[in-house]
């Protein structure tokens, strides 16, 4: 073999082919769109716990309107009938705790997603132990049929010793 025919082999082997970039671009598309998929749903996790973490922080300014009426609690105006799905604000009217549960389920329906009473509180008083519960309605399951089982929305539940 002359060394003029090696040179020109080698020339000819120099470069990428067509099917390698085309396998190239194909694997890196998979791999962005993994990317771009994680990225979704580190989003969505994130929105998760922002809500969870506004519940809690709900729960705790309900619990703290609670101990400073104390006179209030006692008397039990902070007690709250249930409806069908164990959810009412209903509390006592025309008092200082009525304000404070009209101004917390307020906040709920300002704060958390969900609409026409899907965020709600719930207060239930065992003597002095409280056990505050708070639901929503996430946005997947908002975009679902109108229909839906509102003891699947998710909750938060605390209880605390007044």
């Amino acid at each position: 073999m002359s060394s003029a025919h090696a040179v020109r082999s080698r020339r000819a082997q120099a470069g990428m082919t067509l099917v390698e970039v085309l396998v190239t671009l194909v694997l890196t598309s998979v791999g962005l769109l993994g990317v771009a998929a994680l990225q979704l749903t580190t989003m969505k996790s994130n929105q998760e716990s922002y809500v969870r973490s506004q519940a809690t922080v709900l729960a705790a300014d309900m619990l703290d309107r609670m101990r400073s009426n104390q006179v209030g609690f006692i008397a039990g105006n902070y007690d709250m009938a249930n409806d069908a799905t164990g959810f009412d604000q209903a509390g006592a009217a025309g008092t200082v705790a009525a304000d404070d549960i009209a101004a917390w389920q307020a906040a709920i329906n300002r704060l958390l997603p969900g609409s026409d009473g899907d965020a709600a509180g719930r207060i239930v008083r065992n003597d002095r132990i409280v056990t505050i519960t708070i639901r929503w309605r996430e946005r997947a399951e908002r975009s679902t049929a109108a229909t839906y089982d509102p003891a699947s929305l998710p909750t938060f539940q605390t209880r605390s010793e007044i």
